[in-house]
């Protein structure tokens, strides 16, 4: 255990200066390179050797190390009256107090300079905040890791109840859930969607186009028109080949993807909570109450399927910004020994019988189906007018919607306990969630003008991070589930915040 006081004001380390600096410095290289770039490849980079423009960059330089050495003068911190308390600002002062038992999460994060800097980076976020609203940037390991277990030792314990008390040798006490090998992250990598990774070719690659365009707009126009005159006259080998070469390129960039994120990947469980770490150039250390876990997903695709993994992601009741898929915790390589575990772990008998079984109406597959057939004509009359080749790919159409809608309909079902509410979906990937019905937060039962006509409804369930939708049941069994949800959210006595 950790022994440390944070009863008085607590400045971050020394080599916060240096921290401070880095961003500062970085900043400015964001918003002036493409100036600085403009000025090498016009031959302009002697002027920059001019005294007006070394005196300007000696000026800045002053002010960039008077930034860093008062920002880190004036950044406090300190734990008092049962709360967490952070000072900053030298010309805007800003106080920040958060309340023991309004943190929801408490995080350790290191990127690659603070690697070699040999500092980490404690988060703390707090229910209702639109991003994290604690970011201590730089303070040794041993400080970080005796903050997060004083603040996390209060917070995965539940208030005014001393029959759930963790006492300090219980947090110590840690099991190891999930451990990846190089093995499982090779195996990750194989079986990860590498779409994105040529996405990311494209977006970056369109993105540095057009900025050296406006920067070099002859030389890349007339590579540009290159390019093109290349490819089409180039042989159909040679334009396979570059399509093999770019998929190998997503490949790659999927794999670095992974171990730059995973490496090292390290999940345990201690009293009520878990703790993962993982991060090659980024390293992270996140605590997860088992209590601030609103939503268990799962998710496995037939490559995934194949290898025997899964990818599972907790959403927790966090802040607005959780919603979004990187602030989500993502654990990877699970099995269905792991699977279960993690449930058993995180829920008190998950897998309990259903007195609700649900089957979306007949209704969403006929829609879905139009649905499909709708998006998929746009491109193809979009580009019909060009290629007249292309309209006959609406032949296609009817039957491909119809795969569609009957994989997304027969995979779709709903299935309630009286604690559990078990949602499975998907069409290529296997989709399933598990939430725990008294942390539902709204419950509102939405009827369109033709779901009135078939007496069908969809229910939405509202919670902290995300949004549970019941699509296309009947009415009855609608209103049935409703009042099912509040009883169970109005009797229960558990707190989850």
């Amino acid at each position: 255990m950790h022994k440390h006081s944070f009863d008085t004001q607590q400045r971050q380390s020394v080599l916060g200066m240096l921290f401070f600096l880095f961003l500062s410095v970085q900043k400015i290289i964001r918003i002036f390179w493409p100036l600085l770039l403009l000025y090498v490849f016009k031959g302009n980079a002697s002027k920059l050797l001019e005294p007006t423009w070394l005196i300007g960059l000696a000026f800045l330089v002053v002010l960039l190390v008077a930034h860093s050495i008062l920002a880190w003068y004036h950044f406090y911190f300190y734990i008092k009256d049962n709360e967490f308390v952070l000072r900053k600002g030298y010309l805007k002062r800003v106080v920040i107090a958060i309340p023991f038992e309004k943190i929801i999460s408490i995080n350790l994060r290191q990127n690659l300079i603070q690697q070699v800097l040999g500092v980490v980076q404690l988060e703390v976020d707090s229910a209702g905040s639109k991003k994290k609203e604690v970011a201590i940037y730089a303070i040794s390991r041993t400080i970080a890791e005796a903050l997060q277990e004083q603040l996390g030792r209060y917070k995965v314990a539940v208030s005014n109840s001393e029959e759930n008390q963790i006492d300090s040798d219980q947090v110590e006490e840690k099991e190891t859930i999930l451990q990846l090998s190089f093995k499982d992250l090779l195996r990750i990598s194989i079986a990860k969607n590498h779409l994105r990774g040529l996405l990311i070719i494209l977006a970056f690659g369109n993105n540095i186009y057009y900025q050296l365009k406006e920067l070099f707009e002859s030389e890349i126009t007339s590579a540009a028109d290159k390019t093109e005159n290349f490819l089409q006259h180039s042989s159909s080998l040679a334009l396979a080949g570059v399509i093999i070469f770019v998929l190998l390129v997503s490949l790659i960039i999927s794999m670095a993807e992974v171990f730059l994120r995973y490496y090292d990947f390290n999940m345990k469980s201690f009293g009520n909570a878990f703790s993962l770490q993982s991060g090659l150039l980024k390293r992270k250390n996140i605590t997860i109450p088992f209590s601030k876990v609103q939503r268990l997903m799962r998710s496995t695709n037939p490559i995934q399927k194949l290898l025997n993994i899964s990818n599972i992601q907790l959403v927790q009741a966090n802040s607005i910004e959780v919603s979004k898929e990187k602030d989500k915790v993502s654990i990877p390589g699970c099995d269905d020994q792991k699977f279960n575990e993690l449930c058993n772990k995180i829920y008190e008998d998950p897998f309990a019988q259903s007195t609700i079984d649900l089957k979306p109406h007949k209704i969403f597959l006929y829609r879905y189906f139009r649905f499909s057939c709708l998006l998929m004509s746009i491109p193809i009359i979009a580009l019909g007018f060009e290629f007249n080749w292309i309209w006959y790919m609406e032949i296609l159409v009817p039957f491909i919607a119809a795969g569609i809608a009957y994989l997304s309909y027969f995979r779709r079902s709903y299935h309630m306990s009286a604690d559990f509410l078990q949602v499975r979906s998907g069409m290529i990937a296997k989709d399933y969630s598990i939430i725990e019905v008294y942390k539902v937060q709204t419950v509102h039962i939405k009827r369109t003008f033709f779901q009135r006509r078939n007496g069908t409804a969809s229910l939405n369930l509202g919670m902290a991070g995300s949004v549970v939708r019941i699509d296309y049941i009947s009415y009855d069994e609608a209103l049935r589930m409703k009042d099912q949800i509040l009883y169970k959210v109005e009797s229960s006595r558990k707190d989850w915040m």
